[in-house]
């Protein structure tokens, strides 16, 4: 029987039938727009390594075998003109996580600026039929600044805005305190979205709101992980890091309960920039966060 993760996964080109499904997002122009540190564009190699190298099959703490789960690799969603075309790398996110929607139950992302998930989260708006979707961010930062350009910040605020996502069925967890704009949370709750503070994950922990954010969210849904969710002492190598934040525990457990839920069609791992890790911690946090949710997906088979 296969021992490590790196046993079950195969190119999506072999494994058209698979529970699911990686792809990269070699992204950070969106973060640079920001007035971020560059450098997330190696994130899904270097997450990718970690995954192989790393993890095994066998979850002691919730006693599940993942060695029958069949996971494909679908590659990276470059960037299709040269030079650099910020729109038209959009555009072919949407398409090429539309498409794999369309032939997988669930998709992972590797990324790359959050920005990204504009339109990976267009992807699955178009794969499951152009309603609007549920979904949760896991951040510090709301992600909603109203601008005209795509950058890391502003997501969710566009998402929102053309109703692809419903607000009545969206949670923003792990907020800091004193990281967001009073016009941006005012907007969310105009949204009718649900905010979960960092202090309050940190006083009654994760899997209380993360139950009731998956509920909320129903089917289909979205659950997107921002590196910088977590405190930088376990997440140093992230666009934007803070001294506080979620533990790699509560990751975790947001992750596999993120996975046994067969309504969430998408997850991602975002803002990991591997050119400021230290001895790869950050690219194995990010690798164990994918890890716990595929520990999910075959707990919840």
């Amino acid at each position: 029987m296969p021992t490590f993760l790196r046993e079950l996964i195969r190119p999506a080109a072999d494994l058209p039938q698979a529970d699911v499904c990686l792809v990269g997002l070699p992204l950070d122009h969106g973060t640079v727009l920001e007035g971020g540190r560059a450098g997330a564009v190696g994130a899904p190699a270097a997450i990718r390594r970690e995954l192989r190298r790393y993890h095994k099959t066998y979850n002691l703490e919730h006693n599940v075998r993942l060695d029958e789960l069949r996971i494909a690799d679908a590659g990276d969603i470059a960037c299709p003109t040269t030079p650099y075309d910020h729109a038209a790398h959009h555009q072919r996110i949407r398409e090429r996580v539309g498409e794999l929607l369309g032939q997988y139950p669930r998709v992972v992302v590797l990324g790359g600026s959050h920005d990204g998930t504009y339109s990976t989260v267009r992807g699955l708006f178009d794969a499951t039929g152009q309603q609007p979707v549920g979904g949760i961010n896991l951040d510090a930062h709301a992600d909603v600044k109203h601008r005209a350009d795509l950058g890391s910040g502003t997501p969710y605020g566009k998402l929102l805005r053309e109703g692809v996502v419903a607000g009545s069925r969206f949670t923003e967890i792990g907020l800091h305190s004193n990281l967001n704009t009073f016009e941006d949370i005012d907007f969310l709750h105009q949204q009718q979205a649900t905010i979960v503070p960092l202090a309050h994950v940190q006083q009654h922990g994760m899997p209380l709101f993360m139950e009731r954010a998956l509920h909320r969210a129903a089917a289909p849904a979205f659950v997107s992980f921002d590196t910088d969710a977590v405190a930088q002492a376990f997440a140093p190598a992230v666009s934007a890091p803070s001294s506080d934040g979620l533990t790699p525990r509560q990751a975790t457990e947001a992750a596999f309960l993120a996975g046994k839920q067969a309504g969430v069609r998408l997850f991602e791992v975002v803002e990991f920039n591997p050119v400021f890790d230290r001895d790869f911690m950050t690219a194995r946090l990010a690798a164990t966060i994918i890890t716990a949710f595929l520990t999910g997906v075959a707990a919840g088979r």
